[in-house]
């Protein structure tokens, strides 16, 4: 790592010097030195942010948004949303997926920058803010309509509108007839990453009941009946799929009272990743008492009976791994 901390501190003196900071993000765009090497990764995605705002240059841009995209999975939920919340980093990021909107150009900068993106929104609300402030909900709409049937992009844009649909002051944002009427189409998607997405953020919309639902083109009804269509539907996929840092937002979808359409969604996901990577899940699971929720639904009469099956099924994994 001492290394990595000479370019870092090169990057911090001289930060209008062109040449130098293209060969310091050369030197950083390396997955060995970003996922194995010690060193302050917070520090480092501040000055590569920096970097990408001093300079416009297509090779120094891909290479700022591809280190940022690897850094941001990587630090604290705090040091996130010290790095989203920062309007002026948001505004660029903004700007480089309007710009290959604007061009049609689906490259690997755009998938890069998407992905930089939907990681500075996790559990952060202050960057979910941010990105609605400037713009981002609209603007990832036109990236749906954009690159329709890309299904890597679909998964980014969608991952991220999951991380906005989580959280409960800002998902009204999201409630607009021309999202839902995309979300309504995507359920229906042969890639299980992008269903699964767009199923998320309708059960985290729907969970708020009747009253807040205020789109036109869709019922609430209907969108629920869609939901538990697709989960249904769904075969365990071969891979990991999605990463979680907590399992909180998942909670009040799992209250007793809930549509059991929305329950679905989140029992299979929490399922899913207790399945795939039972060391960490099944272990946060107990952390963080969602286990009692489990149970609640399980002993709960008025549950419904493939609710309970699924909340046996996790809480039997949970027992094989944990106790």
């Amino acid at each position: 790592g001492r290394g990595v901390n000479l370019i870092l501190n090169a990057m911090e003196n001289f930060p209008d010097e062109y040449q130098l900071q293209k060969n310091s993000l050369l030197n950083l765009c390396s997955d060995r030195i970003l996922q194995e090497l010690s060193f302050d990764r917070f520090r480092c995605a501040k000055l590569v942010l920096d970097s990408l705002c001093a300079f416009d240059e297509m090779n120094m841009n891909r290479m700022a948004v591809a280190i940022c995209s690897i850094l941001a999975a990587k630090v604290s939920t705090a040091e996130t949303s010290e790095l989203g919340a920062r309007p002026s980093y948001m505004r660029k990021l903004l700007a480089m997926v309007k710009e290959r909107v604007n061009r049609q150009l689906c490259d690997i900068t755009l998938k890069f920058t998407l992905s930089a993106l939907w990681n500075l929104t996790d559990e952060s609300a202050a960057t979910c803010s941010v990105f609605l402030e400037q713009g981002g909900a609209d603007l990832f709409l036109t990236v749906l309509q954009t690159f329709r049937d890309d299904n890597t992009i679909e998964t980014k844009v969608l991952g991220l509108l999951n991380n906005i649909a989580e959280v409960e002051t800002l998902r009204h944002s999201l409630m607009r007839d021309p999202l839902i009427g995309e979300l309504f189409v995507l359920l229906k998607s042969q890639h299980i990453d992008v269903c699964y997405f767009a199923a998320g953020i309708i059960a985290h919309l729907a969970s708020d009941g009747g009253e807040k639902w205020i789109v036109k083109e869709r019922s609430r009804l209907d969108m629920l009946r869609e939901l538990e269509t697709a989960v249904m539907q769904w075969k365990v996929p071969e891979s990991e799929m999605v990463a979680y840092r907590s399992f909180k937002p998942f909670f009040p979808l799992l209250r007793r009272d809930m549509d059991y359409q929305v329950q679905l969604w989140a029992v299979w996901a929490i399922h899913h990743v207790c399945n795939k990577n039972p060391k960490r899940y099944c272990v946060m699971l107990v952390e963080e008492k969602g286990i009692n929720l489990l149970k609640d639904l399980l002993n709960y009469e008025g549950s419904h009976l493939v609710i309970r099956q699924n909340a046996s099924l996790i809480l039997q994994t949970v027992e094989l791994n944990v106790y």
